[in-house]
């Protein structure tokens, strides 16, 4: 298996904004085993500034608007102020078709949080998202969509998922590229989320209102 090491790319952190306003129509959370067994500039251009770093990851924010919803049925529910992700980018520097974002936020209806993670549009969607934490196998998630910045896996961020990222000290998440793209005899693409500072993060996101 391949490894690549998480580096500030301007290409990669120009999407993030538009990550934490993907809608989730009919949202339903196909995870990883303990995830279930089935199943990215200190401030943009878009306005989405950095509001903290911890360890590897970084806490980012956007005002809140009505465009930014995760969905539109929120009409009994007061909109928050802004829209929060922690945050890792991965991206290889010889080969920039390899990347991965890795971001944890709230839904902005039901105030749960999602593990949001992006792939390029090139990943082998048969073989599925996994992830190890300290070389315990968690099992594989499925892509629920690609667009044009990449194809995406939502997951629900459980308490059980939370408590693993919380005391772990190294994640491995992996994908398979497709085609012509595949890595020699197949392997698989890795890369080493560090989790530490996780839970000062997550401690560090706004509250829902």
């Amino acid at each position: 298996m391949a490894f690549y090491k998480p580096i500030l790319r301007q290409c990669i952190l120009a999407i993030v904004t538009a990550l934490l306003t993907l809608g989730l129509p009919g949202y339903s959370g196909s995870g990883f085993g303990l995830f279930g067994t089935g199943q990215v500039q200190a401030q943009t251009a878009s306005g989405m500034g950095l509001r903290g770093s911890f360890g590897d990851w970084s806490l980012r924010c956007e005002p809140y608007s009505a465009s930014s919803s995760l969905s539109s049925s929120s009409v009994n529910m007061a909109p928050p102020k802004e829209s929060c992700a922690l945050l890792q980018t991965f991206a290889d520097e010889k080969r920039p078709d390899l990347t991965l974002t890795v971001m944890i936020l709230r839904h902005l209806d039901t105030g749960k949080f999602i593990l949001r993670v992006l792939a390029p549009l090139n990943v082998n969607l048969i073989r599925r998202l996994g992830l190890k934490i300290d070389k315990v196998d968690l099992g594989r998630a499925d892509f629920t969509r690609c667009d044009r910045m990449g194809c995406l896996a939502d997951v629900p961020f459980d308490e059980m998922l939370f408590t693993q990222f919380k005391s772990g000290q190294i994640g491995i998440f992996t994908y398979y590229m497709a085609g012509r793209d595949m890595l020699p005899n197949g392997e698989g693409v890795g890369f080493p989320l560090n989790l530490n500072g996780f839970d000062a993060g997550m401690q560090a996101i706004p509250e829902a209102k």
